[in-house]
């Protein structure tokens, strides 16, 4: 089996089924990023060491192309800004799998240069991240 190396296409959603809010045809480049933090060992007086807890949070981020609308990504976000939803994303849509989990939603700018194009940056903590089979639909 071949395997797929290319971001995209694919699709990006965030929100319950009936709500969801698609991401796919705004981002310019996403990424799922964990960060593992380790504390430091317990030395005791006895001479043994325990070791420290090691905690592992993710991150959705990416960048968008704005959009000055009010069905824009920037709008959608400024109003769920805080909520926990449920996010979908297929890297690929030829690939065999896709990552969900749950997203806090944070607003994102607005703005930037003027007579361009922007594009912004978003960053929403992830929580119950999973990589979960994808059926390819050329399988």
């Amino acid at each position: 089996m071949a395997k797929t190396r290319t971001l995209g296409p694919g699709s990006l959603k965030i929100g319950a089924s009936d709500s969801e809010q698609d991401f796919s045809a705004d981002v310019i480049n996403t990424a799922l990023e964990p960060s593992t933090d380790t504390e430091d060992d317990d030395n005791f007086l006895d001479g043994h060491t325990e070791g420290g807890l090691q905690t592992e949070t993710w991150a959705l981020t990416g960048s968008i192309k704005e959009d000055f609308s009010m069905d824009g990504l920037q709008v959608w976000c400024l109003k769920h800004s805080g909520e926990t939803l449920p996010f979908e994303w297929v890297p690929n849509l030829e690939g065999t799998m896709k990552l969900t989990g749950d997203v806090t939603i944070a607003s994102i700018q607005f703005g930037g240069d003027v007579k361009t194009k922007n594009s912004n940056d978003f960053s929403f903590n992830a929580s119950n991240v999973k990589a979960v089979a994808y059926p390819n639909p050329k399988a």
